[in-house]
């Protein structure tokens, strides 16, 4: 038996996508007319980064998203143009897969049907360019997901490509909707849940309603500068319109495909219905559970030989099932789907496999730092020494409930030893 995966690590790819976005058509003042509104985000490691002299970061970069909006003729309607100065701290930052900045932007043109081109750009090179299906004003606006509670009349939007993000916190969607519309229900249906999640969900309740009557939805600001944070959006009052909030039963939202139906008015003696799918995606999946092979090899400090043995399998979903079945066994939560404690251990071997690299050790989840930060976390104190003759000492003190003291030396040219264990 081996459980060496270091040779497996660099060659692990963490694909994110350079740009989300999330264009809707909502009402205007004037019944002619209609907003396109634009939110999106970017992300830092797809963008061109250069030194700055300003105090807001040490780096800069100038990226430029220009939309164009076109009319069933081909006819351009309508320009947008966002450009603004996005700002790293560290040269890490600049490079981060999983950080984002976020826009917003808006364009009123007359009622219609529209076709919308998205081109982000920075220095001249195209990152991303991509149309939109059409989009118009309609009786039932496209939904707004949201983690965030819009019963409290603001909520921010997941800017995730008409999808929804897998995690721990509950799930809403927020419809604009036309005055003449009457929703009477609203049904989740899972049409396909991930393969290696398939014994753990369990079957959709109902969704809880509200229809507001006479509400509008609007952002909060339509101009503002690029941010580290989603832009609010407001439920307003306004005559003539309603919102209709969808909440999400609890625990049953799982990586997959899924659809959400709206039942609303009678047509010819039935109940009338809209129906809008959507998938629910792991976005930001720990690096180190990409590949099952390597998650196996690094769950080895949790796992006996026998335990070790029997997450092998021959292919990479059946070790991703066994994975996520020892971690449901041993959840204490385990009638929630998003599984913390996974998540966390692998998010720390994320973390320790660049902070303990050496030259000599290559990934740093596989030293004995990285087996102490995988099992008890990173030690907020973490003192360092460098006493006579070269000799490098690390001492990682945690307080309660481990109360324990690790203690770690570095020979010159050689790896970082454990060499003691004290109670604190």
């Amino acid at each position: 038996m081996q459980k060496n995966g270091s040779s497996l690590y660099p060659t692990l790819d963490a694909p994110k996508e350079p740009l989300y976005s999330e264009f809707r058509a909502l009402p205007h003042a004037s019944p002619d007319s209609m907003m396109i509104m634009a939110m999106f985000r970017i992300q830092y490691d797809a963008l061109i980064f250069e030194r700055s002299t300003s105090f807001r970061g040490e780096y800069v970069a100038m990226p430029t998203l220009e939309i164009e909006i076109k009319d069933t003729n081909g006819i351009i309607r309508g320009r947008i143009q966002w450009k603004d100065s996005v700002f790293a701290q560290t040269f890490e930052q600049s490079n981060d897969t999983k950080g984002y900045v976020f826009g917003m932007r808006s364009v009123i043109l007359q009622r219609n049907h529209y076709v919308v081109t998205l081109a982000l750009l920075d220095k001249g090179r195209v990152i991303k360019k991509f149309r939109l299906p059409s989009i118009a004003l309609r009786e039932i606006g496209q939904p707004m997901f949201t983690s965030g509670n819009p019963f409290s009349n603001v909520f921010t939007p997941d800017i995730y490509n008409g999808n929804i993000p897998f995690g721990s916190t509950r799930q809403y969607a927020v419809f604009p909707l036309s005055s003449s519309i009457s929703v009477t229900s609203a049904t989740l249906n899972r049409q396909r849940a991930n393969e290696e999640y398939s014994h753990h969900v369990k079957p959709i309740t109902s969704t809880r309603t509200e229809l507001r009557n006479n509400a509008s939805i609007m952002p909060e600001n339509l101009e503002s500068s690029a941010s580290f944070q989603p832009f609010p959006l407001l439920i307003n009052e306004a005559n003539g319109l309603q919102v209709l909030i969808v909440q999400f039963p609890d625990n049953v939202i799982a990586p997959g495909r899924y659809s959400l139906v709206l039942h609303h008015g009678e047509k010819h003696g039935k109940q009338d219905s809209t129906r809008f799918d959507f998938a629910c995606q792991w976005e930001d999946m720990p690096t180190t559970l990409i590949s099952a092979e390597y998650a196996r090899q690094v769950m080895k400090y949790l796992l006996t030989d026998d335990e070790f043995d029997k997450l092998s399998a021959s292919s990479d979903l059946d070790i991703r099932k066994k994975i996520i079945d020892w971690w449901k066994k041993n959840d204490p939560t385990p009638t929630t789907i998003y599984d913390e404690p996974m998540t966390e251990y692998f998010k720390r071997a994320d973390r320790a496999f660049t902070e303990f690299q050496t030259i000599t050790e290559s990934d740093g989840i596989m030293t004995q730092r990285g087996k102490i930060a995988l099992l008890y976390g990173f030690p907020k104190k973490r003192d360092m020494e460098i006493p006579s003759q070269g000799v490098r000492k690390e001492i990682w003190t945690y307080p309660s409930p481990i109360n324990k003291r690790f203690i770690f030396v570095q020979q010159s040219g050689k790896n970082f030893v454990l060499i003691a264990i004290e109670d604190v």
